[in-house]
């Protein structure tokens, strides 16, 4: 976990809300690292080549990697600093954001074969599976977001 010399020691409710803070950004930070994803995805329809975008997959996977262990190390500070609450929420948009990459992939999937493999994108399991996952995909964004706001309420409460 990669921070800031922090100066002198916060007092405990101020260094749980640094914490917090550190998780927006880690957040700021998956979340370009999806719109990379959505890139390279894109470009890959385009040119095909496999080789690339294999490779961009790997490093988003490196950053997702990264973000997700620096997130898991501020979870269990919070716990350390006997802020349950505010561990549960960052735990629940780590599950969350686990479901959302998992659809990510299945939709990606889902495209490549009707769109790559030349199969009818017209085909009425294709838009039907298309539309389930794109309206599941909604859901779960919604929670993130619904969550990072409590988050936010938290951070600006008393500041």
């Amino acid at each position: 976990l990669t921070r800031t010399d922090p100066g002198p020691p916060l007092p405990m409710a101020s260094k749980a809300k640094a914490l917090l803070k550190e998780f927006t950004t880690r957040q700021e930070q998956r979340a370009n690292a999806y719109s990379e994803l959505r890139f390279f995805f894109k470009r890959y329809l385009g040119d095909r080549d496999v080789k690339t975008y294999q490779s961009s997959c790997k490093g988003i996977t490196k950053k997702f990697k990264a973000i997700g262990d620096d997130i898991l190390k501020l979870e269990k500070e919070l716990i350390e600093l006997k802020k349950n609450e505010w561990a549960a929420h960052i735990r629940k948009i780590q599950d969350n954001e686990k479901e959302k990459l998992q659809l990510t992939v299945k939709i990606q999937v889902l495209k490549t074969k009707y769109i790559l493999d030349r199969e009818d994108k017209d085909a009425p399991e294709y838009t039907t599976t298309l539309k389930s996952y794109q309206r599941q995909m909604a859901v779960i964004i919604e929670k993130i977001n619904d969550t990072l706001e409590e988050i936010k309420y938290i951070l600006y409460e008393d500041a």
